[in-house]
């Protein structure tokens, strides 16, 4: 018989892609797999640093990513290139009584020959300060107002959301929303994404304002963003989430908090075997055992 009087479908050998997903949280190079393809990305930058006495929150890291864009998605790559990937830190929180606090900074990313920067988080203002200008803008503090991005991502649109514009103390911008507006003050929220089986909620919160004279929190945005609060020294901004940092209050918890550092997560697509349709023929099986290709 024509299959090795083997009785059924003859096996059809054929790649079987498989998916690989690396997390980066410091500054180093990843080793694409020898038979990798395309690659899918996020990059969130670091978020902003909060200001001080009433202070805005630090907005949250700018959000490049490719999975759900039509324009980044699958990027091609050679198999077996290195990937570089910087990861600069989080601003700093206001470094006295009603300063501002400092801008996040970039992570950046070389892949497939293109260069991809996620900008830092707007500054948030310390009392009567606007808040900065970044991937998510910061909040304004006192009566500052908030700033909206101007850092646009290579495929169009921005790379997150304004600062809030809620009077006093207003929230970070986070990467899906503008702060302020889930709450008095509050920080926006991030994004979160689920990469075989694992979630990842590293899309930059924007921090939660300095709570304005007004007792309790004001809460950081899902996705690292820090809290601003009165009754308590607030929080800092989530490390590798990009999450922008809690605004100060008056005394005795005044000074604004530190935001998060960035992160990089990348998918490769890759071959990583084989897989076959059938059973496998008397005569393909004495071809592979010949060759040594055989395992049982």
């Amino acid at each position: 018989m024509a299959n090795g009087g083997i009785i059924g479908p003859v096996n059809t050998v054929s790649p079987a892609p498989a998916l690989k997903t690396t997390q980066v949280n410091s500054s180093s190079s990843v080793t694409l797999e020898a038979t990798t393809t395309t690659v899918d990305f996020l990059a969130v930058g670091a978020g902003g640093g909060g200001g001080s006495n009433y202070g805005g929150a630090g907005g949250a890291g700018g959000l490049l990513k490719s999975f759900c864009n039509p324009s980044l998605a699958a990027i091609p790559v050679t198999g077996g290139a290195s990937v570089p990937v910087t990861i600069n830190g989080g601003g700093a929180g206001s470094p006295g009584h009603n300063a501002s606090g400092s801008a996040g900074g970039t992570t950046v990313l070389v892949l497939g020959g293109t260069t991809y920067t996620a900008a830092g988080g707007g500054l948030g203002g310390g009392n009567g300060a606007a808040g900065g200008t970044g991937g998510s803008g910061g909040g304004g503090g006192s009566a500052g107002a908030g700033n909206t991005p101007p850092v646009a991502a290579p495929a169009g649109g921005p790379q997150g959301n304004p600062g809030g514009p809620n009077g006093s103390s207003n929230g970070g911008g986070g990467a899906t929303e503008t702060g302020g507006t889930d709450g008095a003050r509050a920080g926006g929220d991030g994004f979160a994404i689920t990469l075989q089986g694992t979630p990842y909620a590293v899309g930059g919160g924007g921090g939660g304002g300095g709570s304005g004279g007004c007792a309790g929190t004001s809460s950081g945005g899902d996705g690292g963003g820090g809290n601003g609060s009165l009754a308590s020294q607030g929080s800092a901004g989530t490390v590798n989430t990009g999450g922008g940092g809690g605004g100060g209050n008056s005394t005795p918890y005044p000074l604004g908090l530190g935001g998060g550092s960035g992160t990089v997560i990348l998918q490769e697509t890759y071959q990583g075997g084989k897989k076959a349709t059938g059973v496998w023929s008397m005569n393909t099986v004495y071809e592979f055992v010949k060759d040594g290709n055989w395992t049982n």
